[in-house]
């Protein structure tokens, strides 16, 4: 019994020592950026990610490093944070790997364009940013390309002509403020 009991043991230290190396491979529906993830055992949690463009090169280049902040259903990056310098650049993607909005984020605010995109990979809003406030062009479009309305911010407010333009993309109107 106690051979038995010592052979168990040691079965156990050697099925324990002995963890697969699982990767993961996630791509975008257009193959534009492919994500893969090493990972120990059933470790998913502490995996190791590579970002890589159409090409197999990496999708940031100039990045320090990066965080998946937030994973799907199936494992997949929803939410990465990629660190350059004093700059964040956050990605989201839809559960197809589809990017779904990117921004930059310079000592806690919004900074450059941020743009938000439909499930189609089409645009779906442009922003400008200056220091957390909305300051520039402002686009809205519809899931086909088409304007929906554009215009322009100046410290966090709409100024000057805002244009509202009809599913055929002509112009419908204009707005003043």
């Amino acid at each position: 019994m106690k051979k038995l009991l010592v052979l168990s043991a040691s079965l156990l230290v050697l099925l324990a020592s002995c963890t697969t190396t699982t990767t993961r491979e996630y791509r975008s529906a257009d193959n534009s950026i492919v994500a893969i993830c090493q990972y120990q055992g059933d470790d998913s949690l502490n995996a190791s990610w590579q970002f890589l463009d159409s090409k197999g090169d990496p999708y940031f280049s100039n990045c320090d490093s990066f965080r998946v902040v937030e994973r799907g259903p199936e494992g997949h990056p929803m939410t990465v944070c990629f660190y350059q310098a004093s700059t964040q650049v956050w990605q989201q993607f839809y559960t197809n790997m589809q990017l779904r909005s990117s921004g930059a984020i310079v000592n806690g605010l919004r900074e450059g364009i941020w743009t938000f995109y439909f499930p189609n990979g089409t645009p779906q809003v442009q922003s400008e940013f200056q220091q957390g406030q909305e300051e520039g062009s402002y686009k809205v479009f519809r899931d086909n390309g088409v304007p929906y309305y554009i215009g322009q911010y100046h410290q966090g407010q709409r100024t000057g002509t805002w244009e509202i333009y009809n599913p055929d993309g002509t112009l419908a109107t204009t707005q003043e403020y």
